[in-house]
């Protein structure tokens, strides 16, 4: 399956004038808010009588009204109702959502509605708030990471059992950023939101912070082999190394014990980072 397959952009919503009412990632506190909140002039907590369910890990609202459902968000006014909405656009899956418009209070808004919800949807679990999306709850950026810290904490890497392990952790550490990429830019391409990710502010200050002085050795790639090197001056090519050393375990399967002590600065580097950028997106304003 390639990059694309999973591709599908919103269009604008047919009255781009109306506000905006959030419930999901763009709500302040949530992945994606720093996008838009410049864009917003007005913004005031507001309720609406539809439920939520979940997929693929977001919120996506049912477009049946219920007297007897509830969910929580934000109702946004914008400066810039035009610009407003095209980054909304370039942030939301035009695959999970669909435009439409309900009543709030005395006006017409427009909201993001699941597509197709009764189909790989499940219902909000008993153990969350089912009125009110925290994207902070994520497993792999709760469960995961702490996963991950633990395992780099506790486990000797010497031997071969462990180097495998320390692959795994690896992984899972990089399924989590996959993640992050994917619900806060929505590019066609995952090196296009690699690279969004590269020219944040908080990444390069953390890369600074945690990996400035680093000297990783030089790699290679295991398709073309072009040379990928880790050069603090260029943000773009320190995050395009990881995903290289990444990629390597995936397809070389069990590297070369010379690699132990490199994966593993690579991924204690990289873990505080990801942290970082993870605390800067999850503020709450």
């Amino acid at each position: 399956m390639g990059d694309n397959d999973n591709y599908k952009k919103l269009t604008k919503p047919y009255d781009i004038s109306l506000p905006f009412f959030a419930y999901g990632v763009l709500k302040p506190g949530e992945i994606a808010y720093s996008r838009i909140k410049d864009l917003i002039y007005e913004k005031n907590e507001a309720c609406v009588q539809y439920s939520m369910r979940h997929r693929d890990g977001v919120p996506i609202l049912l477009s049946k009204m219920r007297e007897n459902c509830e969910t929580r968000g934000y109702l946004f006014r914008f400066d810039d109702n035009d610009k407003a909405y095209e980054t909304i656009i370039e942030t939301i899956s035009g695959k999970l959502y669909r435009w439409g418009t309900i009543d709030l209070g005395q006006e017409k808004v427009n909201v993001l509605f699941g597509r197709n919800p009764s189909n790989g949807s499940d219902p909000i679990e008993d153990s969350v708030d089912r009125k009110s999306y925290s994207g902070k709850n994520d497993p792999l950026f709760r469960e995961g990471l702490q996963l991950v810290k633990d395992n780099i904490q506790s486990e000797s890497f010497s031997d071969e059992k462990g180097f495998f392990n320390l692959q795994m952790n690896y992984m899972l550490l990089w399924s989590a950023i996959d993640r992050y990429c994917k619900l806060r830019y929505y590019r066609k391409k995952e090196h296009e939101s690699r690279e969004e990710l590269s020219n944040e502010k908080v990444f390069k200050e953390a890369l600074n912070k945690y990996a400035g002085g680093k000297h990783y050795r030089t790699l290679y790639t295991t398709d073309d082999l072009s040379k990928k090197e880790f050069d603090l001056s260029n943000p773009k090519y320190c995050l395009n190394y990881y995903y290289t050393l990444r990629c390597n375990i995936v397809h070389r399967g069990k590297s070369s014990y010379k690699d132990i002590n490199l994966l593993l600065d690579a991924t204690k580097d990289l873990l505080k980072i990801f942290e970082e950028i993870l605390e800067d997106a999850f503020y709450e304003e």
